[in-house]
């Protein structure tokens, strides 16, 4: 097994661990944890989002639209990378525009939490506040988002991390010595 290079923090780089994937790979619940085993500042784009809005996501969806909710996606990342020592979950679709694939790779050390279609779909269908699977065939939708997604989830990540089968303390696991080594903690 190859040793991870470590992220070089020196340069462009900040110091900080990014969670990227698509919604219910445990980004949320997995960055949390893992912020207070790394003793740094815990930081979620989606809450951030609903802060700036005043309203929740999906009545940001409903009242102006998927291109509203994404430029003050990346309004709220761009705000949230002035800062170091912390642990960033992101939304699922953060990958979607260019510019905030490009503030990944400089915003620290990136992991790519993955779930397969049917693990994703067992963790969010009973979840209304999703407004991008409320379709006619959630299961569908996901599939083609994962699609669509991949190479840019590809584009922005240093290390991706499978959640299937992994305990939550696993996950956590993984990632907080990922990141000790990556960023040298």
């Amino acid at each position: 097994m190859a040793m991870m290079p470590p992220v070089d923090t020196t340069g462009t780089r900040a110091r900080n661990l990014i969670l990227i994937g698509f919604m219910g790979t445990g980004k949320t619940s997995v960055g949390m944890r893992v912020a207070k085993s790394l003793g740094f500042t815990f930081v979620d784009t989606d809450q951030l989002i609903v802060e700036k809005a005043g309203k929740p996501i999906p009545k940001i969806f409903e009242e102006d639209g998927e291109p509203v909710f994404r430029k003050i996606e990346t309004d709220v990342l761009r705000e949230s990378l002035t800062q170091e020592n912390q642990v960033i979950s992101t939304g699922g679709g953060i990958v979607t525009n260019e510019e905030n694939r490009k503030m990944l790779k400089e915003a620290g050390y990136t992991i790519w939490l993955q779930a397969g279609p049917d693990t994703i779909y067992d963790r969010v269908s009973r979840n209304k506040n999703r407004p991008l699977l409320q379709t006619e065939d959630p299961k569908a939708t996901i599939l083609q988002m994962l699609a669509d997604r991949n190479q840019s989830y590809c584009d922005s990540m240093d290390l991706a991390i499978k959640t299937d089968e992994l305990t939550l303390e696993e996950t956590c696991y993984g990632v907080t010595e990922s990141a000790r080594i990556a960023l040298c903690i």
